[in-house]
C-alpha cells in the first residue's frame, strides 16, 4: 500500500490502490517504477511519469530502427494488388483465377495477412482509395508497408520520436504529435502505442477529430485483465516500465472511449507467443535485448521445444478463451449509425 491515495488516471478513482513494482527489462537496466492498478476500473498505470522519457526510446529501440521492405517492380505490385482486390472486396475473381497460377498468395506471412484482412473488413474499408494514418508508428510503419503491398496508396503515420519526417515508397511518416496532425482519415490505428501516451483523453479525442464520416479507430493494446498478468504478474513483458504507462483494463478502455465520446463495437483477442517467452524470460532474469534472447534470435536454445510449443498453445488458448494480454478494441463515434 502507498503512504497516500493516488487518483487514477482514467476513472479519477481516489484509493489506496495495490502498488506494483516493474522493473525495465528490454534493456536490461533493472530501473524500478511504481505501478498501482485502480481498484474501480482495473487500469494499472505508472505512479509517475519519468521527465525523461525520451531516455528510454534510444536509437535502438525495436520501433525506430526496423528495416525497410525492397521496392518492388510495378508489374508485381500490380499483380498482387489484383489478388487482394478479390481477398477483400470480392473483386476480380475471374482475374485473380488467373494471376493465382504465376503469384502465390499472399506475398506477407499468412498471420500478416489474416490480421490485417480481418482489421479492414472490421473496419468496412470499402476500396483502395480509403486513407489510413497509423499513429506511434516509430521509423517504419510495418501494418502500413503490410497496406501499401496490398494495394492502397493512402498511408499515413505520425510519431514524435523519429528524427524527422520520411516518405519511403509512398508511406509517409510526420514527426508529430496526434495533436499536430491534419486531415481526415478513414482508418486510424494505434498499433501498440496508446499505453505509451501520457495523456489517453487527449490521444482519443484528437484522433476522433481526424476521423473521416463513418471513420474507424483501431487500438491495439496490452490487457491487464489477462491470463498472462495473473500468472506473471510484474514479470510480464507487457508491463514494459516505464514505457507502458497505462495497461488498461477490459473495462477501462471502454470508459475511456465513451469519456471522449466513442463507442466499443468490436473486441478481437491478439495474444501472441511473446506473452508468454518473453514474461518467462523476465521471471529467469534475461532482458529481452539479451544476447541470448529468444526474442532477437530464434536459435537461441534458452527454451526447449517443448517449451516453445506450450508458449504458442498458450496464447491460441487464451485467445479462444478471452483471457489475451493482448487485443484489438474497434471504436467509432457514437452518433454513428452501426
Amino acid at each position: 500500500m502507498s503512504s497516500s491515495p493516488n487518483i487514477c488516471g482514467i476513472c479519477n478513482t481516489e484509493d489506496y490502490h495495490p502498488i506494483y513494482v516493474g522493473y525495465e527489462m528490454m534493456f536490461g537496466t533493472r530501473e524500478e517504477f511504481e505501478y498501482f492498478q485502480c481498484t474501480s476500473c482495473g487500469c494499472l498505470q505508472i505512479r509517475h511519469i519519468p521527465n525523461d522519457l525520451g531516455r528510454f526510446y534510444p536509437p535502438n529501440y525495436y520501433s525506430l530502427s526496423i528495416s525497410r521492405d525492397k521496392k518492388r517492380s510495378k508489374l508485381f505490385d500490380y499483380l498482387i494488388k489484383q489478388r487482394f482486390r478479390n481477398a477483400l472486396f470480392n473483386q476480380g475473381y475471374k482475374l485473380n483465377k488467373i494471376i493465382s497460377k504465376f503469384i502465390e498468395m499472399p506475398y506477407l506471412c499468412v498471420d500478416q495477412v489474416l490480421l490485417v484482412t480481418t482489421i479492414l473488413k472490421q473496419a468496412e474499408i470499402k476500396d483502395f482509395d480509403a486513407k489510413f494514418l497509423d499513429i506511434g508508428c516509430g521509423s517504419w510503419s510495418t501494418w502500413l508497408e503490410s497496406l501499401r503491398i496490398m494495394g492502397f496508396h493512402n498511408l499515413y503515420g505520425a510519431d514524435p520520436f523519429i528524427k524527422s519526417d520520411l516518405n519511403e515508397h509512398g508511406i509517409i511518416i510526420y514527426k508529430k504529435e496526434i495533436s499536430d496532425i491534419e486531415g481526415k482519415f478513414d482508418l486510424i490505428t494505434m498499433h501498440h502505442s496508446l499505453e505509451h501516451i501520457p495523456n489517453q483523453r487527449n490521444a482519443l479525442i484528437s484522433a476522433s477529430n481526424l476521423l473521416a464520416p463513418d471513420g474507424v479507430i483501431l487500438v491495439r493494446i496490452p490487457i491487464v485483465s489477462s491470463y498472462v498478468w495473473e500468472q506473471y504478474g510484474t514479470n510480464w513483458v507487457e508491463m514494459d516500465a516505464p514505457r507502458h504507462l497505462y495497461l488498461h483494463s477490459r473495462e477501462s478502455i471502454e470508459l475511456l472511449g465513451k469519456q471522449v465520446g466513442l463507442e466499443l463495437y468490436k473486441y478481437i483477442p491478439d495474444s501472441l507467443d511473446l506473452e508468454f517467452y518473453g514474461s518467462e524470460q523476465y521471471s529467469r532474469n534475461i532482458p529481452l535485448t539479451a544476447p541470448n534472447s529468444y526474442w532477437l534470435n530464434f536459435d537461441n536454445q534458452i527454451f526447449t521445444p517443448e517449451e516453445i510449443d506450450n508458449f504458442k498453445n498458450m496464447a491460441k488458448r487464451v485467445n479462444k478463451e478471452n483471457k489475451a494480454g493482448r487485443a484489438c478494441f474497434f471504436f467509432k463515434k457514437k452518433n454513428k449509425t452501426n
